[in-house]
Parts: C-alpha cells; sequence; structure tokens
C-alpha cells in the first residue's frame, strides 16, 4: 500500500471505529499494517495514560518494552491470525504493566488487540509459587487429608493424615489411582463432582460417606479445586478432606431427639386433650423472676409475706400466663371456648383461693418441684366445687416456664364423707350415752337423794351438812367430765398463757403422787434449762391429771411412774419443741390398741369402769396448744406417751398475788346486769351477786337487755352475759351495749362458746371470760377484779 493509501486507510478508521469501540469496557487498540495506532478507546487512553490524539502518532513500539515488542512480533509472525501474549505495556509515565493481550488480524493487515492487566493476578501467582512449598511442608503435618491428582488422574502429592483417616497407604491410593473409598451409596454423586474438577470446577464442604480399608464408615467434608500453572492453564486438581463423623453423629442423634420430642409432645397433646381430668399448661416464669426480686429485698417467709401482703400475692396472680386448658377443664368451668380461660386467672379466681395460692408458690419455691391442696373453687357459672390439686414443674425447673395444673373434682367424695361422718357421729352418740351414763346417774342419785331429803325438814344437822358436801362434790364431778366433753370436742375456751411446765409439774407433785398410791414409785426428771411454752394451765393440769392416771391403772401390780421435760426438735423444719414425757412400766398395748388410744370413748376398761374419754381430752388439748402427741407401746413392755408443745420466747410474766375483795369493799359499790336465757341459773347467779352486795338487774335475753340498758337512767357498771343465747348471743349484745355505754365493764359466761368468742378455740387474752358451772368464790373473784380495775 502506497503511503498516500496508508494515509487515506488511517483516515477511514479514524472516522469509522471510534463510535463503536467505545462500548468495549476494555482498552481496545487499533494499528495499521504499517505498525501505527489507527484507533483507541477511552479505556486505552485510561491504560495508557495518555490523550486519544497522543496515542494516534504512535507507533506499537512506543507501546510495549523492547523485549515485549519483539515478543510481539516474533507471534504476530507465528500466528498470524490470533494469539494470546503477556507482555510489559508502557506508560505514558514510563511505568511498566503486565499486561494479557488477544490479538486477531486481517486480510489487509490490520491488528486489533485487547490489553487486560494482570497486575493483581501476577501478584497472586507469584505468592502462589512462593506459598507451594510451604503449603506442601505444612500439608504433611495436617490433620486434615490433602490430596493432589495430574489431569491424567494419577496421584501427585498425599499427606500422612491420608492413611489416619482412610486406612490406606500411599501406595495404596497411588495403585488405585482414583477415589476408591467413596460409600456406594454416595459414589454417584461424588464422582459427578470428581469429573467436573478436571474442567476447572471446584466445590467446597461437600459431605460424604468415607469407608475405610477395614470396613469402617465415616463422615468427611471435601473441598476440591484445579491447579492451575504460570499461564493459568489447569495442570491437576488438588482437595482436602476432613472427618465430621461426630458432627453428623450428634447431628443426627439431635434430629432423632427431636422427632422423639414430636411424636413425644403429639402424645402428650393427644393425653393433655382427652384426659378425664382438668388440667391447665401455665408459664411461671415472670412469677420466678418477681420471687428473685423479693428475696433479694430480704424476704424470708415467703408464705408468710404473701399472705400477709395481698398487693405482692396479687403481683404473682398477674404474672400467671394460661397457656393451654384442654376439655376437661372448660367442660369443669363451663366455658364455652378454650380462649375464655387462657391469658391469666381472673374468670376463676376468687377469695377462697388466695390462700392456697400462696403456699402453692411457697412450696414451688422451696422444691422446684410438686404442691398438693384441696380447697373450693369456684366455676364460670358460679358452682361451688371441692377440688384436689395437684401443680407439677414439667420443665425448666429453674424457669418454671412450663408449669402443668391438674384438678380432681372430690366433691361427692366429699360429701360421702361427711355423711360417713355424721354417721360415725351417731355411733358416738350411742357410745358416749352407754359410757358416761353410769357416772352422770350416780351423781344424779347423790344430788336428787339429797336434795329430797334436806327439803323434807327432817334430817339431822350433821345429815344436813354431809348432804350438802355431797351435792357440792357431785357436781363438781359433774363439771369435771363435762370439761372433758367439751375439751374432746374443742367447744371450751383455752385462756392460753405463757407458763412454765416445770413449775406446773412441781405444784401438782404432791397430790400426783396422792393419785398414784404407795405401790408405784414417781420418778421426776425436769430439765433445769426447760423452755417456756403458751397453754392453758388448767387445762394442762387435767393433762397431766388424765396421763398419771392412765398410767396408774396401766400397773395393777405396781411399778414406776416417771415424768421427764426436756428440750427437743421434733423435726429440722419445725423449730423448738419442749417435751413432756409420761412413761410407765405396766402392761402396755398391742398395735391395734395403740392405734385407737385417742379416738372417742374407745376403752379398755370393764363396762362401767370408764368412759373413754381421758385420752381423747388429752388429745384435744394438747392440739389446741398447738402440740403434737406420739405414743410408743408394746404388750408387758409399758407405754410412753410424749407431748411436744412449740417453745414460747416470752418469759414467763409473775404470778399477782389473789385478791378477793373485802365483803364491805363489794357492797353496794356497783350495778350488774345479768343476761342469761336459762332461768335456774340466772336466778342462782343474780342471788351469789346480791348476797355479795350488788345492785342487780336481770335479763332473760339481749333484746330485753337492750330495752333495760335504754329505760335505766343510772349507770351500769358491768354486764354479764351468757354467750349462747336464742336470737341475739351475747358477742353480739356486748358489741350493741359498748355503742350505748362505752364505759360498760363485760364479763361472758358460758358453758361452751360454739367459736363464737374464738374461730380456734383461744380466747384474747383481753376478755373476760367465766366458765361455767362456777361457784360464788369463782364468781366474785371475777367480778371484783373487773370492777377494781375500771
Amino acid at each position: 500500500m502506497s503511503s498516500a493509501g496508508a494515509l487515506r486507510y488511517h483516515e477511514l478508521i479514524q472516522v469509522l471505529l471510534p463510535p463503536l469501540l467505545e462500548y468495549f469496557p476494555d482498552p481496545v487498540f487499533v494499528l495499521d499494517p504499517e505498525g501505527r495506532v489507527a484507533a483507541a478507546n477511552q479505556a486505552a487512553e485510561v491504560l495508557s495514560g495518555r490523550s486519544r490524539n497522543d496515542l494516534l502518532s504512535r507507533r506499537v513500539r512506543d507501546l510495549f518494552s523492547p523485549q515485549s515488542h519483539a515478543l510481539f512480533l516474533a507471534h504476530l509472525q507465528s500466528s498470524p491470525t490470533n494469539f494470546t501474549l503477556e507482555i510489559e505495556f508502557v506508560q505514558a509515565c514510563g511505568a511498566m504493566l503486565p499486561v494479557e493481550i488477544h490479538a486477531s488480524t486481517d486480510a489487509a493487515g490490520t491488528v486489533e488487540f485487547i490489553a487486560r492487566e494482570i497486575t493483581a493476578r501476577k501478584r497472586f501467582e507469584e505468592a502462589f509459587r512462593d506459598s507451594e512449598t510451604r503449603f506442601r511442608l505444612m500439608a504433611k503435618n495436617l490433620t486434615d487429608m490433602v490430596l493432589a491428582y495430574d489431569m491424567n488422574r494419577r496421584l501427585t502429592f498425599v499427606n500422612a493424615a491420608a492413611q489416619t483417616l482412610t486406612g490406606y497407604s500411599a501406595e495404596d491410593l497411588e495403585r488405585a489411582k482414583f477415589i476408591n473409598w467413596v460409600h456406594p451409596e454416595d459414589r454417584d454423586r461424588m464422582l459427578g463432582y470428581w469429573d467436573s474438577l478436571f474442567d476447572g470446577k471446584s466445590f467446597a464442604d461437600e459431605e460424604y460417606r468415607l469407608i475405610t480399608k477395614d470396613g469402617r464408615v465415616k463422615w468427611v467434608a471435601a473441598s476440591w479445586g484445579p491447579i492451575l500453572d504460570d499461564n493459568g492453564h489447569q495442570v491437576g486438581v488438588q482437595g482436602r478432606e476432613r472427618e465430621v463423623t461426630d458432627r453428623r453423629m450428634a447431628e443426627e442423634t439431635l434430629r432423632q431427639s427431636e422427632q422423639r420430642h414430636r411424636l413425644n409432645e403429639e402424645r402428650y397433646r393427644t393425653l393433655f386433650e382427652d384426659s378425664p381430668f382438668p388440667m391447665w399448661e401455665e408459664d411461671f416464669s415472670r412469677v420466678k423472676e418477681y420471687i428473685a426480686q423479693l428475696k433479694a429485698e430480704g424476704i424470708t417467709n415467703l408464705r408468710g409475706y404473701l399472705t400477709a401482703h395481698r398487693p405482692a400475692a396479687l403481683e404473682c396472680l398477674q404474672r400467671v400466663r394460661v397457656l393451654d386448658v384442654n376439655r376437661a377443664a372448660r367442660e369443669f368451668y363451663g366455658a364455652e371456648t378454650k380462649e375464655e380461660l387462657l391469658g391469666n386467672l381472673d374468670k376463676i379466681f376468687d377469695e377462697a383461693a388466695w390462700e392456697p395460692f400462696c403456699e402453692e408458690i411457697a412450696v414451688l419455691d422451696a422444691t422446684n418441684s410438686l404442691f398438693k391442696t384441696e380447697f373450693q373453687a369456684r366455676t364460670i357459672r358460679g358452682e361451688e366445687r371441692t377440688v384436689s390439686m395437684i401443680v407439677s414443674v414439667a420443665a425448666a425447673p429453674e424457669a418454671w416456664s412450663r408449669v402443668i395444673v391438674s384438678f380432681f373434682d372430690i366433691t361427692d367424695r366429699k360429701r360421702l364423707e361427711e355423711q360417713l361422718l355424721q354417721s360415725q357421729k351417731l355411733e358416738s352418740l350411742g357410745r358416749v350415752a352407754g359410757g358416761i351414763a353410769h357416772d352422770f346417774n350416780n351423781l344424779l342419785m347423790v344430788v336428787l337423794g339429797y336434795s329430797e331429803l334436806l327439803l323434807s325438814g327432817g334430817a339431822e344437822p350433821e345429815v344436813m351438812e354431809l348432804g350438802l358436801n355431797e351435792i357440792k362434790m357431785a357436781g363438781e364431778r359433774g363439771a369435771e367430765l363435762t370439761a372433758q366433753l367439751l375439751a374432746f370436742s374443742r367447744k371450751q375456751i383455752g385462756q392460753p398463757r405463757p407458763m412454765s411446765l416445770n413449775s406446773l409439774i412441781r405444784e401438782s407433785q404432791g397430790m400426783l403422787e396422792r393419785v398414784i398410791g404407795e405401790d408405784i414409785a414417781l420418778s421426776v426428771s425436769l430439765a433445769p434449762d426447760a423452755w417456756n411454752i403458751r397453754a392453758d394451765r388448767g387445762q394442762l393440769h387435767q393433762v397431766l391429771m388424765n396421763l398419771v392416771i392412765n398410767g396408774r391403772e396401766a400397773m395393777p401390780g405396781g411399778g414406776t411412774l416417771s415424768i421427764i421435760t426436756s428440750n427437743a426438735q421434733k423435726d429440722e423444719e419445725a423449730g423448738d419443741y419442749m417435751l413432756l414425757e409420761v412413761s410407765d412400766t405396766g402392761i402396755g398395748m398391742d398395735e391395734r390398741t395403740r392405734q385407737r388410744v385417742f379416738e372417742p370413748f374407745f376403752t379398755t376398761k370393764p363396762p362401767g369402769k370408764g368412759t373413754g374419754l381421758g385420752m381423747a381430752t388429752v388429745f384435744g388439748m394438747v392440739t389446741q396448744a398447738g402440740g403434737h402427741i406420739s405414743v410408743e407401746s408394746e404388750p408387758g413392755r409399758g407405754t410412753a406417751i410424749r407431748l411436744y408443745f412449740p417453745r414460747h420466747a416470752a418469759p414467763v410474766p409473775a404470778e399477782p398475788a389473789a385478791r378477793t375483795p373485802a365483803r364491805s369493799a363489794l357492797t353496794a359499790t356497783g350495778r350488774v346486769l345479768v343476761v342469761e336465757d336459762q332461768r335456774e341459773v340466772r336466778v342462782v347467779t343474780c342471788a351469789i351477786l346480791r348476797n355479795l352486795g350488788f345492785d342487780v338487774m336481770e335479763a332473760e335475753s339481749g333484746e330485753m337487755a337492750l330495752e333495760i340498758s335504754e329505760a335505766c337512767a343510772d349507770r351500769i357498771d358491768l354486764l354479764l352475759t351468757d354467750v349462747i343465747m336464742p336470737g341475739m348471743n351475747g358477742r353480739e349484745l356486748a358489741d350493741r351495749f359498748a355503742a350505748r355505754r362505752p364505759r360498760t365493764k363485760v364479763i361472758f359466761m358460758s358453758g361452751y362458746t360454739d367459736r363464737i368468742m374464738s374461730e380456734d378455740g383461744l380466747l384474747d387474752p383481753s376478755v373476760n371470760f367465766l366458765q361455767k358451772p362456777f361457784n360464788p368464790d369463782e364468781l366474785g373473784k371475777i367480778v371484783g377484779k373487773v370492777l377494781q380495775a375500771a
């Protein structure tokens, strides 16, 4: 081509090619047949650092280093159509850049080539070549298996870990020429990956089963990829495989466990929903958190605190979340849908539920396990049902996130038990009639006989005196028998005070010795540091007397009766107790008799010799004092009865000297209103008070007493009222009387109170109470004491 033609060609290229070349992201250069740059795109400007006009004034030798230019010309001559070559490109600033060019020529001798900078790749390859030696050294010490194969699938490298993992030596693997350890069920899948390696593909962390030389199965995770030479040509494959058997086994175990859990959960849900008993699933985790806060604030007696602080108990209740209820629970409470009972317990919680709820929280906190109780539940329809409830922490006991509540409706059972109890009471009434009729008939015989004799007017003075004394003693014995009956039925008001058991025994010792007789030795051993207790002194004296009499009757041929006191702990949780032990060396009891010893009206004595109330009375009085009883006995080896009374920390107050007011001090110094519905009792009471010198008014009912109060303009100093009366009882009368006459003192009198004066059978120390029957001296003392304290 002439120079003029070349110039026109160069100009044509400049006009036609640039718009097309700009679409290429890589640098593109076009050379005319003379080796001059005929066209270039913007990417070529950036690579070369030259402007478009500057490039168009350059020849190809200006773009390459001399060695690269010579190499370029040589490839152009040997591969005139196209070739790929790595050369050094010279930038305008003189810097050398490694580039890879892909060149092609056409028939007219025009050369086009694309240049890509390979600086980063060259650095990587250099680093790879430098690290290859280090890699091979390191691979020998790896615990993972490392392998390399050439393109003919011959083993070129294997580290020592391969034999440890597979059991095959390097020689075995070389002979095999292939990864022959793959499990048959995984072989097709892994062969597909293996074949793709030789096409330049790679894979990572592909898991399969490997069979070792000795037949064991292992799980491995394999990562493989191609090996390239300096020119980027694949020359082999290499990989790393590590054992993951433990992890796969753990995952399989977990999977099976989760599967079993799902099956168990399904079974549980079926059993839960279809259970004939009402069941609840609740979340107490937020209750647990609140209890932890209370403990952090120093609360130790959780049950007592929640009982005394309703807002704290309410906070616990509001933190309970009902997660699920079964069909039986919905039917029990009368709920149409499950949603009516989910969320909180507001719809089914009433006042009767507070006490068991507080106890439930305290017990769960102490045990993290189980709580049982019986209480009255109210349904949504308002029905009262008696239920036996079991609350158990089903999972995560440290969190209470799943609590199962089961109800057992025992209303019908309780009704049957009540009917049985009533039947037993009727049987007891028959037994008591036979048991005490003899004693009361004897007493009535004495009273009626001497009364008729005295009323006839023909009795001698000494007979009259004897008769009055016998009537008085018969009345005292009748009062004692009645007191035993009341103590057994817990209808007798106790007046507990701090007291020393040792002092009571010392005061009674002389009388006890006379009771047991000369053929029985009395041994008394009292702990010098004995704790005080809180009990009714009169009742405790009766307890001691009953035990001593029983001991005496158990030793008809004589023996030893021992009374021992000591400080003790009944058990670790119950705290300190004062122990009173009364034992004998008598005939003892068999097991059947021992189990019935506290049964009312049960006696081993012949008919007519006892009522069977002695030990029942002991049980009632000790229980009323908060104590416990145990009995140890064997035939022929005697009996030991142990009474445990709670320790009372307060000291025993000194007994005040008895102050019996002189007759002159009581005469005409007070007005007493006596209220008693029983005419005979009212008449004798008024007579005693008038004989003492009091101004006495009387009423047969509470209503009449209020009328007398309204009509009386003068003061009334004392109201002496019976407790049990038709209509208005004594407690109600005293309350209404106090509103009208707040300065009037009150004394209550009763044979029994039927819980009117005290729900627990223990009288408030501030209440003035006179137990029937009483004598003139007892009446005079309490009236004088109350009026003098005014």
